[in-house]
């Protein structure tokens, strides 16, 4: 098992015990990690998926401690990266795809995040937008 599987899963060991300081460090730790391989390993849907695992991961731990403002600080930053990639017009396209496709599963997240806590006026607007628009991209595509 390679060191970043070994660090969710004692992650999620803490996690389960309510050692919230202890699965931080492993989230944290496996991020990184994850970030680096990626970095590496661009087109690597695995390392990317398991990324934005460990930063939701770590979004739970912190919604767990009552702490949602940065619970949604790490719901954002894949999805906020992902968004960034698709659009960027320096990436190649296999990558702006796996990127919009990424933006799917980073989503979602953050809209069920908005059912359970209030949200600012424009982050409201924004998320209405994201999810007009990605609705109506999946129209397009049938």
């Amino acid at each position: 098992m390679q060191q970043w599987q070994t660090l969710l899963t004692d992650g999620n060991d803490c996690f389960d015990n309510e050692n919230w300081l202890q699965a931080e460090y492993c989230y944290k730790e496996a991020a990184f990690h994850l970030d680096t391989l990626w970095s590496a390993d661009s087109k690597n849907i695995q390392l990317l998926m398991a990324w934005i695992c460990a930063l939701h991961n770590l979004a739970s731990l912190f919604e767990a401690q009552d702490n949602p403002d940065l619970s949604l600080q790490y719901l954002l930053i894949p999805h906020d990266k992902m968004l960034s990639i698709s659009i960027a017009p320096e990436e190649c396209e296999d990558l702006k795809l796996i990127a919009a496709n990424a933006l799917k599963i980073t989503f979602s997240p953050i809209l069920m995040f908005s059912k359970r806590y209030p949200m600012c006026p424009k982050c409201t607007k924004s998320l209405k937008k994201f999810k007009d628009n990605l609705d109506q991209d999946s129209s397009n595509l049938h």
